[in-house]
């Protein structure tokens, strides 16, 4: 089974978002899964509440204004689930974006070993691991949360399995962290980040 946790916060047109998000999920051809819906805190906070209430093998984070690309979205990670459960243990999807206008603008994730400030790889929503003792988010994070928690990933499994599938599509809006955090909260973050990883 695979458990996908969306961590749920206000945002506006919040309810846009999650019937969106919720819509891809029941499309899916693949339907062994579980929804898990959490509204607990900061993002970090809320993302590791979902996870630690995961029943699933495979954690599949999808934030709420993000949404599957196609109708086998689920399938594609469903098909290496024992590959992630038995060996590498995770995995990450291409992805596209969608700005309310236009669909498009892929991303192709590539791995770098300074991932932890360099984040090629992309949102959260473009991951899948293993739910075994499951690594969770730096709640000391909102900015770069993603990036050092792949660091980590990285450390535990090596470098993950690389699906270039345009498996999720991405929300871009004024409510996203990007646009939220001041520049001197990211840079704080970016610090933070640096001296964790030595």
């Amino acid at each position: 089974m695979i458990s996908i946790c969306i961590p749920y916060h206000d945002m506006e047109n919040g309810a846009f978002f999650l019937k969106r998000c919720i819509d891809s999920i029941m499309s899916q051809t693949y339907t062994d899964y579980e929804i898990v819906l959490t509204k607990v805190g900061k993002m970090a906070e809320n993302t590791n509440a979902a996870i630690k209430k995961a029943k699933g093998d495979i954690i599949k984070i999808l934030f709420m204004d993000d949404y599957f690309a196609h109708p086998n979205a689920l399938q594609k990670i469903g098909d290496y689930s024992n590959y992630l459960i038995n060996h590498n243990g995770w995995l990450i999807t291409a992805c596209e974006h969608d700005d309310g206008v236009n669909r498009g603008s892929s991303h192709y994730p590539e791995w770098n070993d300074n991932i932890q400030t360099v984040n090629t790889i992309g949102s959260p929503s473009v991951l899948a691991f293993r739910n075994e003792n499951p690594l969770l988010f730096d709640e000391k994070l909102s900015w770069m949360l993603d990036a050092d928690l792949y660091k980590r990933l990285y450390k535990r499994y090596g470098i993950p399995v690389i699906l270039n599938d345009i498996n999720v599509v991405i929300g871009i809006h004024g409510g996203q962290t990007t646009y939220a955090l001041s520049d001197e909260q990211k840079k704080s973050e970016v610090d933070y980040v640096i001296n964790k990883h030595k």
